[in-house]
């Protein structure tokens, strides 16, 4: 397996992680360690796996001893466990966290006020 092969598959899964996971980073070791416990122990496992394979794989002599079958196979259960979250859920459940929140504040803060108000002027 040549590098731009590799190349090629960890910038899939990095997009893959972009679009499900909301994970955004230039590289994928860095999308990996972003997502941390986001992604099942096995599929995080197999990342690792990935990740020391590219400098394996920049060195000429040891990229003709990597298994292509291996890093395919590390790939594979990486995009498997990818798949299992919807595009956009973890986005969309940030931001109704935080109108929640923001909901929660406003109503405290109206309730404080009203609170006052009666303090001041008791009927």
């Amino acid at each position: 397996m040549d590098h731009r092969t590799y190349a090629t598959i960890t910038d899939d899964l990095r997009q893959q992680m972009a679009e499900r996971l909301s994970i955004r980073a230039r590289s994928f070791p860095r999308a990996v360690r972003k997502a941390g416990r986001l992604m099942p122990a096995n599929a995080r496992a197999a990342a690792q796996d990935l990740i020391a394979a590219e400098a394996r794989l920049s060195h000429p002599k040891l990229a003709t001893r990597t298994d292509p079958a291996a890093i395919r196979a590390a790939a594979d259960t990486v995009d498997a466990a990818l798949r299992r979250y919807k595009p956009g859920t973890r986005a969309a459940r940030r931001r109704s966290l935080l109108a929640a929140e923001l909901g929660f504040r406003a109503l405290a803060v109206i309730v404080a006020g009203l609170l006052f108000v009666q303090w001041q002027m008791p009927v």
